[in-house]
């Protein structure tokens, strides 16, 4: 008997036309390979969607695909991850689930404020017993696993499985380190394998008490920080478990998604005018042709503006010679001439003031409300409107319609609609 674990799919994340179709094809392959490989059930633990409802091209060969699996005899045993969990409203797992394509894992038997027992769910075909805990958004999953009546699963007999989304602070090395972990021991004892998703990286570890705790990582890409280290040559795929009454054999099995090129510059101790210099003379040695293009700038500048590393000639220069897209990364790229000075404060809106009060003086214009305490005043109401969240089932065009015109409020001009 086997079984496949997959995890963080993040199906709508991508916004290129090109990777969107990688996206899908990776998604389609790995199902395809399930299917060949005649797989008894499938787990997915989380982060399926990169939201709740995405859009409607995605849901249409998501639907399409899992009727397949469906009609092929293979189960698939879902819980919600962070990103496709809502709160307040439903999710496209909770259609998925009515079409009875998946089955949501999460059974509540009982809940107080000091306890929740969770029951199992049985995989007819090889008797396995299921239970897990949906993701949720940050910092509340904890809450949850405290109350968990951890002594009711450990006493259930047979091969067991529990299935999570949610990062293990035993297995955070090299992971996110503003990200929220729980420990190991918040997890229930004794099950013969534990399904994770959250972690984006491939990682199988035994413990005490805890044979296998498994990520399969995430199957393309979910984050922007993904293709930089597919492009370094992370292997993508997912997770395949042979076993009868124990497991016998854990197997990643690799699915290729894309090529790519990866071009770094150092700008340490360098002016703008030589990095740009060497970004030129590195592309002309690449063939960019269905490649993902990744061009990371960072370090310290000696002269000149960051905004002088001018990367979009060469975006279009590689785009035109047929790459699929290129991603620029110069978030850690400084200048020692325009550097931000820190700033202390009692609270958030105190540290904000600071920072703009510290730094506005950089700034070069004859426009005084732009500049001194109005320029001040100015950037923390530009700064709160820009971090507005976009409402629950808000369009993306309508989310950016409404900070536009937020922004134009604020800097007294209208809209141009011609």
């Amino acid at each position: 008997m086997k079984f496949a674990h997959l995890s963080d799919i993040h199906l709508g994340f991508q916004k290129y036309e090109a990777l969107q179709e990688i996206e899908q094809n990776v998604f389609e392959k790995t199902l395809d390979e399930c299917i060949s490989r005649k797989v008894d059930f499938i787990l997915i633990p989380g982060d399926m969607f990169h939201v709740n409802i995405p859009e409607m091209r995605v849901q249409k060969y998501a639907f399409a695909k899992f009727k397949q699996v469906h009609d092929a005899g293979i189960p698939v045993y879902v819980v919600y991850g962070s990103h496709d969990f809502s709160p307040v409203a439903n999710s496209v797992i909770d259609l998925l689930a009515e079409t009875g394509y998946i089955t949501k894992v999460t059974k509540v038997k009982e809940s107080t404020e000091e306890k929740i027992t969770l029951d199992f769910l049985q995989d007819e075909k090889t008797q396995v017993k299921i239970a897990g805990f949906s993701g949720l958004k940050k910092g509340k999953d904890r809450e949850y696993y405290e109350k968990l009546d951890r002594a009711s699963l450990e006493s259930e007999s047979g091969f067991k499985i529990f299935v999570f989304h949610g990062g293990i602070s035993e297995m955070k090395a090299g992971m996110d380190p503003g990200d929220d972990y729980m420990p190991l021991s918040l997890l229930p004892k004794n099950f013969d394998y534990y399904a994770g998703g959250h972690f984006h990286t491939f990682s199988h570890e035994k413990y005490d008490k805890y044979p296998n705790v498994v990520y399969p990582g995430t199957l393309f890409a979910g984050f922007h920080s993904d293709l930089e280290e597919n492009a370094k040559g992370k292997d993508r795929g997912f997770v395949l478990v042979e076993f009868e009454d124990k497991i016998e054999n854990i197997e990643f099995v690799k699915i290729e998604n894309a090529n790519y090129e990866l071009i770094e510059i150092d700008a340490n101790n360098k002016k703008a005018d030589s990095v740009n210099q060497e970004l030129w003379s590195k592309v002309k040695d690449i063939d960019p042709a269905q490649k993902i293009i990744i061009l990371k700038v960072a370090g310290e500048l000696t002269s000149g503006k960051t905004a002088d590393v001018d990367l979009s000639l060469i975006r279009e220069d590689l785009i035109q010679k047929g790459s699929l897209v290129v991603n620029i990364k110069k978030n850690k790229l400084t200048s020692r001439e325009y550097s931000i000075t820190a700033a202390s404060g009692e609270n958030k809106d105190e540290i904000e003031t600071n920072v703009f009060k510290e730094n506005i003086g950089q700034v070069r214009t004859k426009e005084k409300e732009l500049i001194g305490n109005d320029g001040v005043a100015l950037a923390k109401k530009l700064l709160k409107e820009f971090a507005q969240p976009e409402l629950v089932n808000e369009k993306k065009a309508e989310y950016q319609t409404r900070i536009q015109q937020g922004i134009l409020e604020l800097l007294g001009l209208e809209q141009d609609d011609s």
